[in-house]
């Protein structure tokens, strides 16, 4: 099958968490980070005009969520945005391409949507628009799964996916700040449950990206076979 690595960013502590419990955080459509998203129907006029696409965006909220991932780990914005600063982890996750949904970037977010009389047509046109997102996010080369809600798990109004051959865990990026010294007993132990590669990270010396540091990369693997002995 067609397989490609994608890289969700997140705060250490979360990232280590996730990786303990084998489990990710679903974004709910009520958590997006944009609040245009999905609500073409802003371009309708008035109260009455808007209602019956309201009413649809609230039940698919309550039936999918997304799983948000880029291909490019080396982005500064998304370490500082989504990851502490620099301080957290990349999970790179190996994906089925066929399941992944590429995002497409426009400035122009007002898609008209002729609704119909026919409920499952009017939830696919809305679930087409998890695939556009407005011009000035295009930096996170977002891709996405739409995700079930009852297959997730519910822990404190949060919803969870599973790790699993379909989400399976190859990568795990150490941002450029990461606290080496505290956590890096962790992410051996965790690197090794997994079979991922660790690889720490730095500043790129000649441009606006992040680097794997060769010096930590090798550090990580004399500690990873000490605590093999």
């Amino acid at each position: 099958m067609n397989k490609q690595i994608y890289y969700h960013f997140l705060p250490p502590d979360c990232a280590i968490d996730d990786l303990k419990k084998g489990k990710i955080k679903v974004s709910t459509l009520r958590s997006l980070n944009d609040p245009f998203e999905m609500v073409p129907y802003l371009r309708h006029k008035g109260v009455e005009g808007r209602r019956p696409y309201n009413k649809i965006r609230k039940e698919i909220s309550k039936k999918y969520g997304l799983l948000c991932f880029s291909q490019n780990w080396q982005e500064p914005l998304l370490w500082s945005h989504y990851a502490d600063k620099h301080k957290g982890i990349a999970i790179g996750f190996e994906l089925l391409k066929d399941e992944v949904l590429k995002v497409e970037y426009t400035s122009n977010l007002r898609k008209q949507i002729i609704l119909t009389e026919n409920s499952e047509i009017n939830e696919s046109l809305f679930l087409d628009l998890a695939k556009v997102k407005y011009k000035k996010w295009e930096y996170e080369n977002e891709y996405r799964i739409l995700v079930k809600l009852t297959e997730c798990k519910e822990i404190e109004e949060f919803f969870f996916a599973p790790f699993n051959n379909r989400l399976k865990v190859k990568e795990i990026i150490l941002g450029c700040k990461f606290d080496h010294e505290k956590k890096r007993e962790n992410i051996i132990k965790l690197a090794s449950f997994y079979d991922a590669k660790i690889t720490p990270t730095r500043l790129g010396w000649g441009d606006y990206k992040i680097h794997r540091c060769g010096y930590k990369t090798k550090k990580y693997e004399e500690f990873y076979k000490l605590m093999l002995i």
